[in-house]
């Protein structure tokens, strides 16, 4: 299985806070963003990993193949789009990707507790179905007006299907955290989203959604953070479980 991570984007909103570097590049106790990422991938036995880079994409290719990670092999593809949608990002994704393979889906701005990694990471879907990561903790999600609503109801598994996303919703259930699991197939899904003008990830798992076969996994009492604003820095507590989470 591989990992994709999106680090494509600029961080306009947290600028400020990484002095116009990468801000996956931005170190929180110490630790860059981007290492404790691999570092639990590693963790989880995944060692091939795909990153799409696009802004400052020499500068964080160089410091990342200058980390000291052990037997990793690492592909970087370059999204010349990345101002437009993340969804184009994802895409790039597909040359890396073989036919029958899954991957997991990471952004390089979140941080999360390992746990909610290796569980979606043993979860079993099926060829035509998308799995993600999502918290029914709505009352602790710090920036929740940015936040991925996520409208969903539970089956008689332990999963929930996920009806549709949308940052907009009133009706909604529980948060998107921004860790994803699919097959190859998802690039059909993706390019189907292209075909009618919508080019965000949102837009091809709301296609897989209207397909039923979008999933959810409760992430319960694990903790994951996007550090998108200066003020995420503030939840120390937060911060500092996840990054010294085991």
């Amino acid at each position: 299985m591989k990992a994709v991570i999106i680090a494509a984007g600029c961080g306009s909103r947290i600028k400020n806070a990484h002095e116009q570097s990468h801000k996956t590049l931005i170190r929180i106790n110490g630790k860059r963003i981007i290492d404790d990422i691999i570092e639990k991938l590693i963790d989880c036995k995944i060692s091939d990993i795909v990153i799409i880079t696009g802004y400052k994409n020499k500068e964080l290719e160089q410091a990342i193949k200058n980390s000291t990670y052990q037997n990793v092999k690492l592909q970087f593809i370059n999204n010349p789009e990345w101002k437009k949608s993340n969804g184009i990002s994802v895409h790039c994704a597909k040359e890396s990707i073989s036919e029958n393979e899954e991957f997991v889906l990471l952004m390089s701005d979140h941080i999360f507790e390992k746990d909610i990694l290796q569980n979606i990471i043993k979860t079993k879907i099926k060829k035509s179905q998308g799995l993600l990561a999502i918290d029914f903790k709505i009352d602790q999600i710090p920036d929740l007006n940015d936040g991925m609503k996520i409208q969903c109801e539970p089956t008689n598994d332990p999963f929930h299907k996920i009806i549709k996303f949308n940052k907009k919703l009133k009706n909604y259930q529980a948060i998107d955290s921004g860790i994803f699991k699919f097959n190859y197939s998802f690039f059909n899904y993706l390019e189907k989203a292209f075909s009618l003008e919508k080019y965000s990830l949102s837009d091809a798992c709301n296609l897989i959604a209207k397909n039923n076969n979008m999933i959810g996994m409760d992430i319960k009492t694990n903790l994951w953070l996007d550090i998108d604003t200066p003020e995420m820095f503030n939840f120390k507590k937060i911060i500092n479980k996840i990054i010294f989470s085991e």
